[in-house]
């Protein structure tokens, strides 16, 4: 790794009313579910406690970031910059699809989806597995060479952060799932996009949430 890398603090969206009905959401948009607005509160007192000196704040502009992002900035004083490139997977004539409907009717697409070793899955009119991790490394590179030696918080979706993962550890853009991570969570990664060689720092840290979670289920946190 050399001398400047960026830190790269990836928060997921706070959870949907998709999420929580389970649809498959790529570029469709959906609202934060009950939950997820109190998740937005959490995750941007967080990263404004912990990462305050952030130089910058980047987000998908599908609202379920752009609204997360937004409140982290709000602390932070930071105006989010959108970028087309953090948008989440498209998922073609499937975008926004109940995965009840996907298990009975396309239940072939959805092997298709779940097989880690199909680097060139492309669900119908929609995103191929590899074009998309292209996509995720481009944007990536594009903010870590813009911000040598500081840290940038970027507001994205799942697949994003995953399919990043995969890009650092050097494995098909089809094993993303073992890198899965829950909303409104923290990846922090040291990154450099001249030797593209980074290193985890935390993954999925959804510590901050405890509060929440212990208020649901009755117990302290």
């Amino acid at each position: 790794m050399g001398p400047n890398p960026t830190t790269l603090l990836l928060v997921r969206h706070a959870e949907t009313n998709d999420n929580v009905v389970l649809r498959l959401s790529g570029w469709t948009d959906a609202d934060l579910s009950a939950r997820g607005e109190a998740q937005v509160e959490l995750v941007a007192d967080h990263v404004n406690r912990a990462h305050g000196h952030t130089a910058a704040i980047y987000s998908s502009p599908l609202v379920r970031a752009r609204r997360t992002a937004e409140a982290i900035g709000a602390l932070t004083g930071h105006e989010p910059i959108l970028l087309d490139d953090l948008r989440e997977m498209y998922f073609g004539e499937m975008d926004g699809r109940p995965f009840e409907e996907l298990r009975t009717a396309y239940a072939d697409l959805l092997a298709g989806d779940e097989d880690a070793e199909r680097d060139d899955f492309v669900w119908p009119s929609g995103e191929s597995r590899s074009g998309f991790s292209e996509r995720v490394r481009r944007v990536v590179d594009r903010i870590a060479q813009a911000h040598p030696g500081q840290a940038v918080t970027v507001v994205t979706h799942g697949g994003v952060i995953a399919v990043f993962l995969t890009i650092l550890h050097g494995e098909s853009a089809a094993r993303w799932r073992k890198w899965v991570v829950p909303n409104a969570s923290l990846t922090e990664i040291a990154w450099d996009p001249a030797t593209e060689i980074g290193q985890v720092l935390r993954h999925g840290d959804a510590a901050h949430l405890a509060a929440l979670t212990a208020e649901e289920t009755g117990s302290r946190p």
